[in-house]
């Protein structure tokens, strides 16, 4: 999280991808697909990404499937942890293909929203090589751990779940969220 490529003036609105692990982050009790939607929309646009935001939800195959596909959400049947990250992995690569970055103008951005993806190295290889050709990356998890910072050191922004389903702000580099007073 040293560098934020976000800060930068973009021209044009950038679109986001949004892979969400509905077995590790499920949708809040009372609550639907549409509402988490609006809420990481809301969180997106707060950090200034405005563009377009496909969200994908990742499960298993009977829990998802209708409320999502109402509120817009893309619906990925996968089973076990192993095949949700690999089917990520697998889809933010087609994802990169449609949507190229052209560095300093349009920087697309790719947020996992998944659990400890910080022990899935070669995923994170792969989020690497995206910022490297101009990507923002953005996480989401449950915990800010301070010992996963250094594996992370190529993401743009990291909120808690609790802050992205309030539509809040990131966390900062010692794991508390932004404040208004933090301007971008």
């Amino acid at each position: 999280m040293s560098r934020d490529l976000s800060s930068k003036k973009c021209k044009i609105s950038a679109h986001t991808c949004v892979l969400w692990d509905v077995e590790d982050f499920q949708v809040p009790e009372g609550r639907d697909p549409d509402w988490v939607y609006q809420k990481i929309k809301s969180a997106l646009a707060k950090k200034g990404h405005r563009g377009i935001v496909e969200i994908k939800a990742y499960g298993e195959k009977n829990k998802i499937r209708d409320a999502f596909l109402l509120a817009g959400i893309i619906v990925v049947p996968e089973g076990d942890k192993c095949a949700r990250v690999y089917r990520m992995m697998s889809d933010v690569l087609f994802w990169a293909l449609d949507n190229p970055s052209d560095y300093p103008v349009l920087l697309p951005n790719v947020m996992v929203i998944s659990k400890n993806i910080s022990q899935e190295e070669g995923f994170l290889r792969v989020l690497r090589i995206l910022q490297c050709r101009g990507y923002n990356i953005l996480f989401a998890d449950s915990d800010y751990d301070v010992a996963s910072q250094n594996e992370l050191h190529f993401v743009s922004s990291l909120w808690l779940w609790k802050s992205l389903v309030d539509g809040g702000k990131p966390i900062d580099q010692t794991g508390s969220s932004q404040s208004d007073d933090n301007k971008e």
